[in-house]
């Protein structure tokens, strides 16, 4: 049962090795293998007669940002996940990129470039692979501690980051080539991650008429809560709580299909990106949190003010059913 993801990573790569066509290569030692990444010898590493290597976590998030195919922007709250992966914490979604280069015994171009991209497409699920698995799931464990523990997780996991979306690729110079994957958080992973068997919720009755009023604009269209200064880290499944404990916001308050599409919270990393998220549209409820709670400070804990102010009106509840729940956390990193 105790199956590392060194597991995963050899099937993957057995994977795509196999699907880029009936090329037969010849296996080469460890010094043609440094012969042909003399551009970077240290990352490198030899894979079925080609050498590869990794590129660097500042260049994921690079082309996360900028690269085709991708929703992250210039505020997006990222984070850094394993050595080589970029999780966007804001949008939902996590990338990672693989480089390869071809052998020094390759027939001709064409067989270099297919070989050098066929290195670069394994390495970058082998990275994608690890970066997801760094993911923390909530306060307890990681999405690592999940297929550790899991044959049928295990199972999921290796179809979603198989699953996942080449967003970009490139030639390099000489002759090495990267791929850029990409997979979103919701939908299968949050159907996976977020427990069936979840309580029924229960309604905080405030013990006093709410003291926060909408604005004259409408009712509220979703809750921001402030926890900037207090060393929160985002996860997949958080939870907000009041001053005694109680679940004020949770998976459980979120209907399933909210809960696929939308995920159970958004991360940014300042209020005015907050304000325009489309999670939350153009009036949403400010909280600020009182102090992270867990092993990993991922829940956090609001005021019971607060939490009565949101399960006090009918329109506040609403928006928790549908995930419309930001937190703005501290942007760590370049």
């Amino acid at each position: 049962m105790n199956r590392m993801p060194n597991c995963l990573i050899t099937v993957i790569a057995a994977l795509v090795m196999g699907c880029q066509g009936d090329m037969e290569v010849r296996d080469k030692g460890a010094s043609d293998t440094h012969a042909a990444s003399s551009a970077n010898p240290a990352g490198s590493s030899p894979l079925a007669s080609t050498s590869v290597q990794s590129s660097s976590a500042t260049a994921a998030r690079s082309t996360a940002h900028n690269s085709q195919g991708t929703v992250t922007s210039s505020t997006a709250y990222t984070e850094v996940v394993g050595q080589e992966g970029v999780v966007d914490w804001t949008a939902g979604i996590v990338t990672a990129s693989g480089i390869g280069f071809p052998p020094p015994d390759a027939v001709n171009s064409t067989q270099a470039r297919l070989l050098a991209k066929r290195a670069a497409q394994s390495v970058a699920y082998r990275n994608l692979l690890e970066a997801f698995t760094a993911i923390r799931v909530d306060s307890t464990t990681t999405v690592k501690n999940h297929i550790t523990t899991s044959d049928e997780i295990q199972l999921k996991v290796q179809g979603m980051v198989e699953d996942a979306k080449i967003i970009n690729e490139r030639q390099l110079e000489k002759s090495g080539y990267e791929i850029t994957l990409q997979m979103k958080l919701t939908g299968r992973v949050s159907e996976t991650f977020a427990p069936k068997d979840a309580l029924p919720v229960k309604r905080i009755v405030p013990e006093t008429p709410p003291a926060l009023r909408p604005k004259a604009g409408g009712p509220y269209t979703g809750l921001v809560v402030d926890a900037r200064g207090m060393g929160v880290r985002p996860a997949l499944i958080p939870r907000i709580l009041t001053e005694d404990g109680q679940e004020a916001y949770s998976q459980s308050y979120v209907l399933a299909k909210y809960r696929q599409s939308q995920g159970i919270a958004a991360y940014v990393s300042d209020p005015a990106a907050a304000r325009t998220h489309p999670k939350v549209t153009d009036n949403p409820l400010f909280v600020k949190a009182l102090r992270p709670v867990g092993n990993s400070h991922t829940d956090l804990v609001i005021s019971n003010a607060a939490a009565q102010t949101i399960h006090g009106v009918k329109d506040h509840f609403e928006f928790l059913e549908k995930a419309q729940v930001i937190v703005i956390i501290d942007r760590t990193g370049p």
